[in-house]
């Protein structure tokens, strides 16, 4: 009996005899054989088997030998196989000229020497074996550079998966692929099918192809009807006939399998199943680094949550806490509003019933306790005045302007204050550059600053206003100080100054910064304070108006 890994030889002839005389002839010699009756048979043979040669029949019916050779040579399967053209003596010499053209190797003329026979055989399968040995290997070359190609740029598990599958059924014939992976405990976490359905078998696969594959050994069903009969219903339910399995490999551990099928027995070759292989151990890397990624955007998709759920935390605390501040702020105003107002009521109140006493006695009214009760009620009025500056400012009418002649302006009008209290003006107005802003909001803010320098120096001092141009985070700001050289601000006190009704002075309302504050952040910019003993300094930021 000739071994399993002898050539095989397609012998192709419609006369049942001469099948049969050849077959047993080849078997002596050590062959293997197979048998058609016509061409039709032949491809059907030859794309199942792949041959190591064909030996080919001119004259038969349904499809003759012409037609096969030429269809055997189209077929990227069997293009490589070699083809003898066996006809009679009586044949014209036309017909070898046809056979040899469309592809045939060799011929021999009936009746021939079997010697003869044998010996073209055998030189025509030395030639062809390193040669076809050489084509399978480029060809298994390629394939794997297609597919290694893909594997590196795929990140996706299910877009890897879906491509290394569908490329193996292509390469190597098969009808269905699957792709398994296993956990840490090898029982499956993962699988991909790829072409036929195979809903039958899913269960043996994922069953019994972890225990055999997990000993790192491949796989291989070369004719699924000689299975045990639970198992082979399950593949004859998907029509499968072979199949090959191979265990994918990452870091000397069994991560999984790669399986193809086939609705043909003995479909899949020894090349065949150590292309898989090396393809395996390709793909198992190319698996770990997509899994790698996937964790990657399953972690970063987990931390955009968990950032995005921490921001709305920190908003809602935010808005918790603004609204806390304005209550807590509305507190403070409406403390500030009845203490401010409380002092000139009280006077006011007794001045009045002073007079309404007189009055019911018929006595005239006292002009000092109507003068004082005027007074007392332009007092209220100025505080009622500013909080409505401080809580509803006037509509501003903005124009570009520069902060100099707002300086100078306001100068002019506290000229002689600050004479009589002993106060050296210095200048410093280098800033050329403009700001869009309402004129006389701003000579109020100014003012407000001047006014609390000079009151900050009861015995005299010197006051600087300087503008100069400065870039903050790359956008061009103006800048204004005021410098006085006072008394200071006590640290603790220097946060609150911009706090509705804060105040030191004896007869102060505490709401000339606040609006000032207010004015300030109106226009886009912001006010500052530091302070120091013997030095308080004001700063004013506002943006320029580019262009100008």
């Amino acid at each position: 009996m000739p071994n399993d890994d002898a050539p095989l030889i397609l012998v192709v002839d419609d006369s049942p005899q001469m099948r049969t005389l050849l077959c047993r002839s080849l078997h002596r010699e050590g062959f293997r054989t197979a048998e058609a009756a016509n061409g039709k048979q032949a491809l059907q043979k030859a794309c199942e088997l792949v041959p190591s040669l064909v030996l080919m029949d001119i004259q038969m019916p349904v499809m003759d030998g012409f037609e096969a050779i030429s269809q055997l040579r189209a077929s990227t399967l069997t293009a490589h196989v070699p083809i003898i053209v066996v006809t009679a003596a009586a044949r014209d010499a036309h017909d070898l000229e046809r056979g040899l053209s469309l592809g045939a190797d060799d011929y021999i003329v009936k009746p021939y020497n079997l010697r003869e026979l044998i010996a073209r055989i055998r030189g025509k399968l030395k030639v062809s074996r390193p040669e076809e040995t050489l084509n399978r290997c480029n060809e298994q070359l390629q394939i794997l550079a297609r597919i290694s190609a893909q594997l590196v740029r795929a990140l996706s598990l299910n877009e890897l998966s879906d491509y290394l599958l569908e490329a193996l059924c292509q390469h190597l014939r098969a009808d269905g692929a699957i792709l398994m992976l296993l956990d840490s405990q090898k029982q499956p976490s993962y699988w991909r099918v790829f072409g036929k359905p195979l809903h039958h078998i899913m269960h043996l696969v994922t069953t019994w192809l972890p225990v055999y594959i997990t000993h790192g050994e491949p796989v291989t069903l070369a004719d699924t009807r000689l299975l045990p009969l639970e198992m082979r219903d399950a593949f004859e339910a998907d029509a499968i006939r072979s199949g090959i399995a191979v265990p994918l490999r990452f870091q000397e551990h069994v991560t999984g399998a790669l399986a193809l099928a086939s609705q043909q027995a003995c479909r899949f070759s020894d090349d065949d199943l150590k292309l898989l292989e090396t393809v395996a151990s390709q793909a198992a890397l190319a698996i770990h680094n997509a899994q790698l990624y996937g964790e990657l955007q399953d972690h970063a998709k987990n931390l955009e949550a968990t950032v995005r759920a921490r921001t709305e935390e920190l908003t809602r605390a935010q808005q918790q806490l603004m609204r806390a501040d304005r209550l807590a702020a509305l507190g403070t105003l409406a403390a500030g509003i009845a203490h401010e107002i409380n002092n000139p009521l009280q006077p006011l109140l007794t001045n009045l019933e002073l007079m309404l006493e007189d009055l019911e006695q018929g006595r005239p009214a006292d002009r000092e306790l109507i003068e004082s009760a005027v007074r007392d009620v332009q007092r209220i009025k100025r505080i009622v005045s500013g909080l409505l500056d401080f809580a509803r400012p006037a509509r501003s009418t903005l124009t570009v302007l520069q902060i100099s002649t707002v300086v100078h302006e306001v100068l002019a009008l506290a000229h002689k204050q600050l004479e009589q209290a002993r106060i050296q003006t210095r200048l410093c107005l280098e800033a050329q550059r403009y700001v869009r802003g309402d004129a006389d909001q701003l000579k109020q803010v100014v003012l407000n600053l001047v006014i609390n320098a000079m009151e900050a120096m009861p015995n005299g001092g010197e006051l600087r206003l300087e503008t100069a141009e400065q870039r903050r985070e790359g956008t061009p700001w103006l800048r204004l100080s005021v410098v006085d050289t006072g008394v200071g601000i006590p640290p603790e006190n220097i946060d609150q100054i911009f706090d509705p009704f804060y105040t030191t002075k004896p007869h102060g309302t505490g709401l000339g910064l606040a609006i000032s504050h207010a004015i300030i952040a109106a226009h886009g910019g912001q006010i500052y304070a530091e302070s120091k003993p013997g030095q308080t300094t004001f700063t004013v930021y506002l943006p320029v108006v580019e262009g100008e």
